[in-house]
């Protein structure tokens, strides 16, 4: 929460205390917490991005301006673990600096489903919605996403999908130079919420975190133009032909 990114998405501070204690109070099986400590260790880029998502996926399950109802405690432990399955992810791949191969990409697309199997493995059926929250972060409204191309999605996925995507494109990653910068980051979500691949009202929501002002949803007011470039060299989601060099970092 003191990350200087995220410095205006959580204020004012007063709810952040709320957050930590949910977190505080999610309950996970054993094998579960021992699979985010090996995380930890071999990859501490993805724990790290695993707790920013968890902290503003219940910041927004807390929010009254969202439809529906959500509970923060499931949100927070759905969050917790979305991404279990990058633990069994050669880290070769989670750290290439280089753009990756199609093959690459291939592997890293089965991060979803190893979480789902995990989760049903280590906590049996009484887990399945966990295992649902790992198995549909990366699927999208339109059907664009993967494992499935599904467009079910929870509710709760749908949250994490938008966070998720958000600090990824925020975040220093090998694969590039630089990370996007919170405007640029929130115009593409904004983009691809608008061709309904993500929820738009968890999008809307983080431009008000996101503004010194903090309008209520009702009251925000989007520009129709780009407020900042996408940066250059830039290899998010795009990958390069199994046979060709890509040796040289971009």
């Amino acid at each position: 929460m003191r990350d200087h990114r995220y410095a205006a998405m959580f204020m004012p501070a007063r709810q952040n205390i709320t957050c930590l204690r949910i977190l505080n109070r999610v309950q996970l099986p054993e094998t579960i917490l021992a699979e985010l400590v090996r995380l930890k260790k071999k990859n501490y880029y993805t724990y790290r991005h695993i707790l920013i998502t968890a902290l503003l996926s219940t910041k927004i399950s807390l929010d009254r301006q969202i439809p529906g109802h959500l509970d923060p405690y499931r949100m927070a432990a759905l969050a917790v673990i979305h991404d279990l399955g990058k633990a069994k992810i050669p880290v070769s791949i989670l750290n290439k600096r280089t753009p990756l191969t199609d093959a690459e990409f291939l592997i890293m697309k089965t991060h979803p489903l190893i979480g789902y199997l995990m989760v049903r493995y280590y906590c049996g059926k009484n887990y399945r919605t966990y295992a649902a929250a790992c198995f549909e972060h990366h699927e999208r409204l339109d059907g664009s996403g993967y494992p499935l191309r599904t467009t079910r999605m929870s509710k709760y996925s749908q949250v994490i999908a938008v966070v998720d995507m958000l600090d990824a494109l925020i975040s220093r990653r090998p694969y590039r130079k630089q990370p996007y910068t919170m405007r640029a980051a929130l115009d593409l979500l904004l983009e691809e919420a608008n061709r309904g691949k993500i929820n738009k009202t968890i999008v809307l929501l983080l431009i008000c975190y996101a503004r010194a002002t903090k309008p209520a949803l009702n009251d925000l007011v989007v520009s129709q133009t780009k407020r900042d470039r996408e940066p250059e060299h830039n290899n998010y989601g795009k990958t390069v032909p199994d046979d060709s060099d890509d040796r040289v970092s971009p």
